[in-house]
């Protein structure tokens, strides 16, 4: 029997678990236009799909607009900055999705289905619009091969930038300008993404906000709330709040 997903639909993000080894996490969206927020990335694939509405995104400097009745899959890792839209009314489905097969682009594409409410929408679609959309995505380039070892570099280690810039054989300007071009980012601000990419994983796995807070390296528990939000959307405690 296919299955149907649940939320309460409301002017913000709400995030739910799709009990599901396959699905990550789910997050639902209805009100007037969509939150602008903070350049991010994630750990899984992200897959947007929009209802009614549109969705925009920057991207390597290029603006991208996912309309209704369209889907776009951003890649593990891919740093994006989703865009204030126009007040009509917005409705979208974002499924994360683990990064078990490798893609380097983003795509656009039609689901040609109408849905109305994203609790029409099942589990095993979402997963066969994700899966037709890696089908058709092209091997991972040697430069986004490059980048990914380099964000590896700045999270797998506890040195400070200068050592990690040392131990790749750069000056430290040399190597915050090398990360500025592949990454999109200083390589300070590379590291607090990742570490708020943790904090959601910690959350997910059942840890209190305040050890949360702790375990992924923020001052206390209103810095991690404060920078949470403004990257995506809602506070830790509404964000994995059964």
């Amino acid at each position: 029997m296919t299955s149907v997903l649940r939320f309460a639909m409301t002017n913000a993000w709400t995030y739910r678990r799709a009990d599901r080894d396959d699905i990550v996490e789910l997050a639902s969206w209805r009100g007037a236009g969509s939150l602008g927020l903070r350049p991010h990335f994630h750990d899984e694939h992200q897959l947007v799909l929009v209802l009614s509405g549109s969705r925009s995104f920057r991207i390597d400097g290029e603006t991208i607009t996912v309309p209704a009745g369209h889907a776009a899959l951003i890649p593990a890792g891919m740093l994006h900055a989703p865009m204030p839209t126009p007040d009509e009314e917005t409705v979208c489905l974002n499924a994360y999705v683990p990064a078990s097969r490798a893609c380097s682009s983003l795509r656009v594409v039609s689901f040609r289905a109408r849905w109305q409410r994203v609790d029409e929408i099942s589990p095993e679609r979402i997963l066969e619009i994700a899966g037709d959309i890696l089908s058709r995505a092209p091997s991972p380039s040697t430069g986004r091969t490059g980048r990914s070892k380099l964000g590896a570099a700045l999270t797998e280690s506890l040195a400070p930038i200068g050592a990690v810039a040392a131990s790749l054989g750069r000056s430290r300007e040399g190597f915050s300008r090398m990360v500025r071009r592949e990454l999109g980012v200083a390589p300070h601000a590379f590291r607090l993404l990742a570490r708020l990419n943790l904090a959601r994983q910690l959350q997910r796995a059942g840890e209190p906000i305040a050890a949360v807070a702790a375990d992924a390296g923020f001052s206390d528990q209103s810095h991690l709330t404060r920078l949470f939000r403004r990257t995506f959307g809602t506070t830790p405690g509404v964000y994995w709040r059964d």
